[in-house]
């Protein structure tokens, strides 16, 4: 009995290695969804006119989104991460550095496929330009992309309505 324990501590802990946020690589790194991501609203009161906005930016460039569910139940909320789901919550107090607007944790398997996505916007920032749809590209998978006036520039005054990747 202790040694099933040992063996299935062993397997949790390399499947946490594994399984380890996304963005603990290089942030420029680019990832793929095997299937449409569905994206749940844990924020109260977010601006969701301004998702659709940014939802419909990336389906317009061939980004594919399963499903919108603009205010999820409190159950579903109370879940770290959901397997094929973007998660929008709001950041804790001092959960961003100093200048952060927003910060996505992305998880992803060895071979570079997404799981998940958490998104945590700053609420006082909630409205900057671009940051709704800069965000939903880093939690669809897209890493930042030096280029200006590209959505995935990392600068905000850089960042444009540009899309590609290089």
């Amino acid at each position: 009995m202790r040694r099933t324990r040992l063996v299935l501590a062993f397997l949790l802990f390399v499947m946490a290695c594994a399984l380890k946020p996304a963005n603990a690589n290089k942030n420029d790194k680019h990832f793929q969804w095997l299937r449409p991501p569905t994206i749940v609203v844990c924020y109260q009161d977010f601006p969701t006119y301004l998702l659709y906005r940014a939802v419909d930016f990336w389906q317009t460039r061939g980004k594919e989104i399963e499903d919108i569910i603009p205010n999820a139940p409190s159950g579903l909320c109370s879940v770290a991460y959901i397997p094929d789901t973007i998660i929008i919550r709001q950041a804790r107090y001092r959960q961003l550095k100093m200048g952060q607007l927003a910060v996505t944790e992305r998880r992803a398997d060895p071979d570079g496929n997404m799981i998940s996505s958490v998104i945590w916007f700053d609420p006082k920032r909630i409205h900057y330009r671009l940051i709704i749809e800069h965000e939903l590209g880093h939690g669809l998978g897209l890493g930042h992309v030096n280029r200006d006036n590209h959505i995935m520039n990392p600068w905000t005054e850089k960042m444009g309505l540009d899309y590609w990747i290089p």
